[in-house]
C-alpha cells in the first residue's frame, strides 16, 4: 500500500470516530427565550473620585480628631436634628451665618459626616456657596466640577457627585465660582433639582453649605426651597446687631436653631474621661431667641 493511500485510510477512519464521540454526547438542548428583565428604580447616581482622606483639614473634627469634645457636640447637634425633623419628614437643611468666618462651611461638614454615621440615613452634602466653594479644599478635593455647571446645563448629576468612602456620605461640590450665583440658585432648574433630591430616597438628608446672608442674595434665593435653616454665630466675632439683621431676612422661614461656634466655655463635668479628650473649641445648639448658655446639654 502506497503512503498515499495509508493518509486517505486513516483520515477515514478519523472521521469515524469523530462522528461516534458526538453521537455519544447528550443532545444539545434548545436555547430557553430570553426573558426581558423587570425595570428597576433608577438610583441617585453616585461616582466615586480619587480620594486622599490624608489631605483633609484638620477641622473636619469627625474624621480627624473624632473623640475629641468639638466632634461630641457635633454628635448632639445630630441628635437634636434628628429629632426635630423626623417627624414631619423635613430633610433639607440649609446652614449659613451672617458674616464671613464663623464657620458654617465646617458646620456643615462636621454635620453631614455625623449624620452619614447614622446607620439609619444616606447624607448629600450640597456645597451652594457659588461665589466662594470651599467644601472641596476641606476634603483635598483638587477643583473639581459641580453645582455651578450643572445649573448652567454643562454637565450631568452622575459626572458631579462625589461619594466619599466616609460613612454614607455623598458630595455635590459647588464647581466653578460664578457670580450669576444668585440667579442660579433662584432658578426653575434648582427648584426642580432640590424637590428631586429632597423625594428621591427617605432616609437621605441633604445639607446645604450656603453664602452668609449679609454679604450677598444667594441663601435668600435658596432658602425658599428648604425645609428649615440652622444659623451659625461665632463667638466674639459676631456683632448682635449684625444676627438681628440676618435673622430678620430669614422671615417666614423654618430655623431649627443657632450654632453657637467656637465657644471658650469651661467644661464643667467629665464625661467618659477615658475616650474622649476634651479640647477648647465647642458646637452648640440654641432655638432662635436664646443663648447656647442657656441650652447646654
Amino acid at each position: 500500500m502506497s503512503r498515499i493511500e495509508e493518509a486517505l485510510e486513516k483520515a477515514v477512519k478519523m472521521r469515524e470516530m469523530t462522528k461516534e464521540v458526538v453521537s455519544a454526547e447528550e443532545p444539545v438542548r434548545e436555547k430557553e427565550p430570553v426573558r426581558e428583565k423587570e425595570a428597576v428604580p433608577p438610583k441617585f447616581p453616585e461616582v466615586t473620585p480619587a480620594f486622599d482622606v490624608g489631605l483633609m483639614d484638620k477641622h473636619v473634627v469627625m474624621l480627624t480628631n473624632p473623640f475629641s469634645h468639638a466632634a461630641e457636640q457635633y454628635k448632639k447637634l445630630r441628635a437634636r436634628i434628628l429629632r426635630a425633623t423626623e417627624q414631619n419628614h423635613h430633610n433639607t437643611i440649609m446652614i449659613t451665618s451672617s458674616d464671613m468666618g464663623e464657620g458654617k462651611s465646617l458646620t456643615s461638614i462636621n454635620l453631614a459626616v455625623a449624620l452619614s454615621s447614622e446607620i439609619d440615613h444616606t447624607v448629600l452634602l450640597v456645597d451652594s456657596d457659588l461665589r466662594n466653594p470651599s467644601i472641596h479644599r476641606y476634603f483635598g478635593i483638587q477643583e473639581p466640577r459641580g453645582l455651578s455647571d450643572y445649573l448652567k446645563g454643562e454637565a450631568t448629576l452622575p459626572e458631579l457627585l462625589i461619594k466619599t468612602g466616609i460613612g454614607r456620605l455623598v458630595i455635590l461640590p459647588g464647581g466653578a465660582p460664578t457670580e450669576k450665583s444668585a440667579e442660579l440658585l433662584s432658578s426653575d432648574r434648582m427648584k426642580t433639582l432640590v424637590q428631586e433630591m429632597k423625594t428621591r430616597y427617605d432616609d437621605r438628608y441633604i445639607i446645604f453649605d450656603t453664602s452668609p446672608l449679609l454679604i450677598i442674595a444667594d441663601a435668600l434665593s435658596l432658602s425658599s426651597c428648604v425645609d428649615d435653616v440652622l444659623f451659625v454665630i461665632q463667638e466674639g466675632r459676631t456683632a448682635q446687631e449684625k444676627v438681628a439683621r440676618a435673622i430678620s431676612l430669614l422671615k417666614g422661614c423654618s430655623i431649627l436653631g443657632v450654632v453657637f461656634n467656637n465657644s471658650q466655655q469651661n467644661i464643667s463635668r467629665d464625661i467618659h474621661h477615658y475616650y474622649y479628650r476634651y479640647g477648647s473649641r465647642a458646637q452648640h445648639m440654641a432655638p432662635p431667641g436664646k443663648s447656647a448658655d442657656e441650652n447646654k446639654p
